[in-house]
């Protein structure tokens, strides 16, 4: 019978000891780096995309707003012939026919 020898495990030195923590805090804080600091992945990427989510949906609430009071104006525009003209006068200048524009307005001097 062939019988393998145990290799006995001698305790560290305190040098030895020394350089193992050392590894071991260089190695904790690198991972700690690459957790926050991990391009596509990190923390810090993940709290760049929160704000983006957070502005693109106050962006949305604007623009569904700002969608909703156009399609009452449009509907409006296509229903209400006083308020067509009301927006054709002061939008466009429209006129009626025969009907004449005098501006009694002070004309500003050019210097």
């Amino acid at each position: 019978m062939v019988r393998k020898q145990q290799k006995v495990r001698r305790p560290l030195s305190a040098v030895e000891g020394k350089q193992l923590f050392r590894i071991t805090i260089a190695i904790a804080v690198l991972v700690l780096l690459w957790i926050v600091f991990a391009p596509g992945s990190g923390m810090f990427y993940l709290h760049q995309q929160k704000k983006h989510l957070t502005e693109l949906k106050m962006e949305q609430e604007v623009l569904t707003r700002q969608n909703k009071e156009m399609k009452e104006d449009m509907e409006r525009l296509q229903t209400d012939k006083g308020y067509l003209e009301k927006v054709a006068r002061e939008e466009y200048g429209m006129l009626k026919e025969n009907e004449m524009v005098f501006d009694f307005a002070k004309k500003k001097k050019k210097k």
